[in-house]
């Protein structure tokens, strides 16, 4: 969704400008981030990957490896931050288990909760582009999506996005414009337990202008009082910085799929914070027929729907007709009457008068998500949660026909039980031959713990306890490189909860650990063809590497399909072949010289270092690839290791 009004698209793209790499993302979601999804599907798109993972096998394993590599060029760049536990529906392995488990050692997998208890509910994507003539850009998209395969096949969702040029210098003035939301970030990173993990996204936020009409509403788990709301109005103390100018009450209309637990009187202090009233409140709702009623998709508490009828609120009824796609009430024109996904969908329309704005967001209509506040004004929030508001005259749900008997609204006897985790927060990491598990575990609670490394598990023999006997951290030696650690799983009475292990050894010692679906015989010349590939060599087909004594495919574009003319000498594809390898070569310095007129693209430049090296190696141990078919033919490769190590001697810092 834009200022401009409803529109249909997918939600796995970007604005970004062709041309552009990603330099570093975060990505918040519910549920633990499904793995297949990342890799397969948001990975490949972000990343440009040049190859489809589902290729089958020698193709296959060029996928992995590049997405290895630009992974391992990324480490540590990528952020995902969730809740401990998936709860939300889902239809594939969490991060243990299957053969994307690997992907956690680069990226940087963090859970709320470090100092107490928290629900990371927002939706949040912070994508930094690098561009052609150093232009940089953020992306930032708010939505209702989680990072798992549910949410993008069988879901409809709300999105709001924007791509901007960043400004060279931060301006203070600058990041104020984004009101809420860096405060929301380093809340989350507090959360996290890494206070400065999200800095640097904060400081993109100051070179990024914010656009016109947008305001951040966001929530922040704790109690706060009434003074630090007007510091930082969080919860629905924020829905008062969004309310339309003009005189009389404003009216709300709510989509959400999940209705929390409320009485009269939160909902009239709730309405209250938008200058509201219930009476002006209208909610649409499906009767107890719909599918995504009989799935129990759409939640409603009969309590609620009692106290909503109390307060004369307005249900409009969403229709759906199995036998009629025309019957069945659509978002708008683009949208297929057919379409069997069901809404996860949270958008608030705030009108008075003429004026209205929309609010994207992640926050349903509960009590958790927006806070309940006391008698005092202390407003007590649950979640994360994170939504933007625009300004917007049109709403997709203005024909809707009130229900004709509130009591054919859809609604469940209870709420489900809202997870109480004995073990709210968890970390793990690698580093220096030891795997350093840290977690936030219930007070006087048996804690049992054991490492996945390559299908052998390693059982946690001793924690360490704070004072509070909260906090739990254990230190295993782990120095085995050929079986990495993949997992920490945690045990607490019959609560489980898996801990992706980063890596955070030397990039020296990264390098080597593949994917373990690649088999190691062929890893290394793999790798180097990707390499030459990725500057200019020859496509990587997967297929058995040709002869150099073929000199009709090396030859390329000078062979004339003529054979009576080829010479039988191995000059000819020699220095061909030597062409290859110098051009791969010239290409790296090329990029180099580009990269050296950038003044602050020191990113760029430390992968381009790192990437000499690499190609020196690589052009070594082809040297002795070629002089196995022919000994002349490893003139070219020597050519170029030698080229390179002059270059890099001289490689500019």
């Amino acid at each position: 969704m834009s200022n401009a009004g409803f529109g249909w698209e997918a939600l796995l793209g970007t604005d970004a400008p062709p041309g552009c790499s990603l330099k570093a993302g975060l990505f918040t979601t519910y549920d633990r981030a499904d793995n297949r999804l990342v890799a397969e599907h948001l990975l490949p798109l972000l990343l440009k990957l040049g190859r489809e993972p589902a290729a089958e096998g020698v193709e296959r394993q060029y996928f992995l490896l590049e997405l290895d590599r630009r992974l391992k060029q990324l480490h540590d760049c990528l952020v995902i931050i969730s809740s401990t536990s998936r709860e939300e529906p889902a239809d594939a392995e969490g991060p243990e288990g299957d053969t994307y488990a690997w992907i956690w050692r680069s990226i940087r997998h963090l859970t709320v909760g470090s100092r107490g208890k928290a629900v990371q509910h927002a939706k949040l994507w912070l994508l930094h582009w690098v561009g052609e003539e150093d232009l940089e850009y953020l992306e930032v998209v708010v939505s209702s999506a989680n990072l798992n395969l549910a949410a993008f096949r069988g879901q409809l969702q709300a999105v709001w996005r924007v791509c901007i040029e960043l400004r060279p210098q931060r301006s203070t003035p600058r990041l104020s414009r984004w009101g809420v939301l860096p405060d929301f970030l380093r809340e989350l990173a507090t959360s996290a337990g890494e206070e400065t993990r999200l800095d640097q996204f904060v400081e993109l936020l100051a070179r990024a202008d914010c656009p016109d009409g947008v305001r951040i509403v966001a929530s922040v788990p704790g109690k706060h009082s009434r003074q630090a709301l007007r510091r930082t109005p969080w919860g629905s103390a924020g829905l008062g910085e969004i309310t339309p100018s003009g005189r009389g009450r404003v009216s709300v209309a709510i989509l959400s799929p999940f209705v929390g637990s409320w009485n009269m009187d939160d909902l009239a202090r709730w309405c209250a914070h938008f200058e509201g009233a219930p009476d002006r409140l209208t909610l649409v709702w499906i009767d107890e027929n719909h599918p995504w009623a009989r799935a129990q998709r759409w939640v409603l508490p009969a309590s609620t729907l009692r106290a909503l009828i109390d307060r004369d609120v307005t249900l409009l009824q969403l229709r759906h007709d199995a036998d009629d796609a025309d019957a069945t009430d659509r978002f708008h024109d683009e949208h297929r009457g057919a379409d069997t996904r069901w809404s996860h969908a949270k958008v608030y329309s705030f009108r008075r008068g003429t004026s209205r704005r929309v609010l994207v967001t992640s926050a349903n209509f509960s009590p958790a998500a927006w806070g309940r506040e006391n008698e005092s004004g202390e407003l007590n929030i649950e979640n994360f949660e994170l939504g933007v508001c625009v300004e917007q005259a049109v709403w997709p749900f203005e024909d809707l026909e009130p229900f004709r008997s509130a009591q054919d609204a859809a609604t469940v006897a209870e709420l489900p039980d809202r997870n109480t985790a004995f073990i709210t927060w968890a970390q793990a990491v690698w580093k220096d031959g030891m795997v350093r598990v840290k977690c936030r575990c219930e007070a006087k609670r048996d804690l049992e713990g054991k490492i996945n490394g390559g299908g052998v598990w390693t059982p946690i023999n001793h924690w360490v306890v704070d004072a509070a006997d909260r906090l739990r951290s254990a230190e295993v030696p782990w120095a085995e490189a050929i079986r990495p650690p993949v997992s920490v799983l945690l045990t607490c009475e019959q609560e489980t909860v898996i801990v992706a292990v980063f890596d955070e050894r030397p990039p020296t010692e990264r390098e080597e650990t593949l994917p373990p679906e690649v088999d190691e015989d062929v890893a290394r010349s793999m790798r180097d063809e990707l390499l030459f590939e990725q500057y200019g060599g020859r496509v990587a087909m997967g297929a058995e590497v040709v002869s150099a004594t073929d000199s009709g495919v090396l030859l390329d574009e000078e062979d004339d399909g003529d054979d009576s003319g080829r010479p039988e000498s191995y000059s000819v594809p020699a220095f061909v072949l030597a062409r290859w390898h110098l051009n791969v070569v010239d290409n790296w310095a090329e990029r180099v010289k580009l990269a050296g007129t950038r003044s602050a693209n020191v990113y760029e430049r430390q992968i381009l270092r790192r990437d000499g090296e690499l190609l020196f190696e690589a052009f070594k141990r082809q040297t002795i690839r070629d002089g196995k078919t022919e000994p002349a033919g490893a003139i070219g490769a020597k050519l170029a290791a030698e080229e390179l190590a002059v270059r890099l001697k001289h490689f500019w810092e």
